[in-house]
């Protein structure tokens, strides 16, 4: 179980920080985006009383998470730009747009693997104290997700479009965040 429970820990701690930002409405654990977490990694931190070279290797993690997400926005933004430019063109051909969506997919993927990949090793540098502390915010934080069993199911909303179960509405351009393809 303390295994399990080790390697766990770090794939949930970014859900902790969304529980900080986010604890009125918790998110199921799939729909959870580093992008989203990040705001609340300081106020993490301060909560787990790191030690210097905790610290530093947390800020050090932090650098390179933030610097990955800002070149992913960037590329997604070049992306955006693409797309609209190819759906003006004359003679648009829908499946080269498709292509450049599965590539960043795909990017976005082994993005957040490594993500992860570093994270854990800031994990492994916690004491067991401090890797309870995160778990029980994880428990707290999974507790508070209705378990609907429709898993990431549209679900009808008062306005009468369809919302994914993080409320933003499906469709063209309506799958992820502020109109960036993929989510």
């Amino acid at each position: 179980m303390r295994v399990l429970t080790r390697s766990l820990i770090p794939t949930f701690a970014a859900a902790v920080l969304c529980t900080l930002a986010f604890s009125a409405q918790a998110l199921p654990l799939m729909d959870m985006k580093a992008e989203d977490l990040m705001p609340m990694v300081g106020e993490f931190k301060k909560s787990l009383n790191l030690s210097p070279n905790q610290q530093t290797l947390w800020q050090q993690t932090e650098s390179k998470t933030r610097n990955l997400l800002r070149e992913r926005q960037a590329r997604r933004e070049r992306l955006q730009a693409a797309a609209k430019a190819g759906l003006e063109a004359p003679n648009v051909e829908l499946r080269d747009l498709v292509g450049a969506v599965d590539a960043e997919t795909a990017t976005s993927a082994a993005e957040e693997k490594q993500i992860r990949a570093w994270w854990l090793e800031v994990n492994d540098a916690l004491s067991d104290a401090q890797r309870k502390q995160v778990a029980q915010i994880i428990t707290e934080q999974l507790l508070r997700v209705p378990d609907s069993g429709r898993g990431g199911e549209s679900r009808p909303h008062e306005d009468g479009g369809e919302h994914n179960r993080g409320g933003h509405r499906r469709g063209m351009g309506g799958s992820g965040g502020a109109g960036q393809p993929g989510g």
